[in-house]
């Protein structure tokens, strides 16, 4: 975005039809659009295609603008049977070179614009480090048993096979090993690669556990399973709000991409036992403790008040608005995590307001998503 002078872009939706499409490329213009398109989609029926011509201010306020511009050009597409595909932000320049070639269907509103909603960004609460002392580790060993037993090679993960995953396990619980580089392998490109799961993914993470409560790993690396745990819990939320618009288009419930719904109960398996761990982790730990609590209240309300507690102790920060959102969330008090959850997107940009906005998707599924996502970034704010 450097050294744009302003910002437009374009919403893409997608429709079954030649006729929905016609009708929805003119609905948008009468929205206020001052052009639309629509041609058949190579994955199948028609893609419409909003022309925002803004201009919208390069910076944060700017993208909120016309991210709400969009979830208010979604809302009239499914009316017509649409949901949302992406879209392109860009200089107002360059807007004259999306366009490309005519299209079958083009409806124009020339010098129209859509009306753009109040959107609020506020100043961000201040950073709050978080210890990873004090810290213990002992020279005991891990438990692996059962790693064998596992049909690794009939199950997969990005790249395939499964059945470099005990090696990959083994390696990890080697004090002498490359931590980081094993770590990075065996989740940031087999297991939850882009963020995706596997059938491997679930049968993998029980293993991460048992390291955590082993008490031989120390806090830096116990704090780097924890990450990895909440982002693989998250990852059925993450399908769920992302499958929304097209789940109401086809008349559905949203569905989870595949395998991240065994993954999510089989982290939620491990609460118990992690959870115990808390009065001996330090600070950074119990932070992502607490937090992975929240998508688990069923497990974990029985640290409740320790969470209360850390949320008071952080008060004002950062990592205690997301220890509050924990805190809701772990007591069920959903008006309360909806609201903390607004009053966390309203500072946190790359948070997408649209979140909290999904039909047939639970408060605490929603909520929770902001606080997995949230969590991460407030940790590493923090370090």
């Amino acid at each position: 975005m450097a050294g744009w002078s302003a910002m437009a872009g374009t919403h893409e939706f997608v429709v079954p039809a030649d006729h929905q499409a016609r009708e929805l490329a003119q609905a948008l213009a009468a929205h206020g659009f001052a052009r639309v398109t629509a041609r058949p989609s190579p994955q199948g029926g028609w893609r419409v295609t909003a022309f925002d011509e803004g201009p919208y201010p390069v910076d944060a306020i700017g993208h909120r603008l016309i991210d709400a511009v969009g979830r208010a050009a979604a809302a009239v597409a499914r009316q017509h049977g649409g949901y949302p595909e992406g879209g392109s932000r860009c200089d107002v320049s360059m807007l004259p070179v999306l366009r490309g070639a005519d299209a079958p269907i083009v409806c124009t509103n020339a010098g129209a614009r859509p009306p753009t909603p109040a959107v609020v960004v506020l100043a961000p609460p201040p950073r709050r480090s978080l210890a990873l002392t004090p810290d213990t580790a002992q020279d005991v060993p891990i438990d692996l048993s059962g790693l064998d037993d596992i049909p690794w090679a009939d199950l997969g993960h990005a790249h395939g096979s499964a059945e470099d995953i005990p090696e990959l396990l083994r390696a990890l619980s080697d004090p002498f090993g490359d931590w980081d580089s094993t770590l990075d392998v065996l989740f940031g490109d087999d297991l939850l690669h882009q963020g995706s799961c596997y059938s491997a993914t679930a049968p993998a993470l029980p293993f991460l556990s048992r390291m955590i409560v082993s008490g031989a790993l120390p806090a830096r690396q116990r704090l780097d399973l924890f990450v990895w745990l909440l982002v693989a819990a998250d990852r059925w939320a993450d399908s769920l709000l992302g499958d929304a618009d097209h789940a109401v288009a086809q008349g559905h419930l949203p569905i989870p991409a595949t395998w991240t719904e065994d993954v999510h109960l089989t982290v939620g398996e491990q609460l118990p036992e992690l959870v115990s761990r808390w009065e001996t982790e330090p600070p950074a730990v119990r932070f992502l403790l607490a937090c992975l609590a929240g998508l688990y209240p069923h497990h974990a309300r029985r640290i409740g008040d320790q969470i209360s507690l850390m949320a008071q102790e952080f008060h004002g920060t950062r990592p205690g608005a997301y220890l509050l959102l924990a805190e809701a969330l772990v007591y069920a008090r959903d008006d309360q995590a909806l609201a903390v959850a607004a009053d966390i997107i309203a500072w946190e940009t790359n948070h997408d307001p649209g979140w909290l906005e999904v039909a047939d998707v639970t408060t605490a599924v929603k909520a929770g998503h902001v606080l997995a996502e949230g969590a991460l970034r407030a940790l590493s704010d923090a370090e």
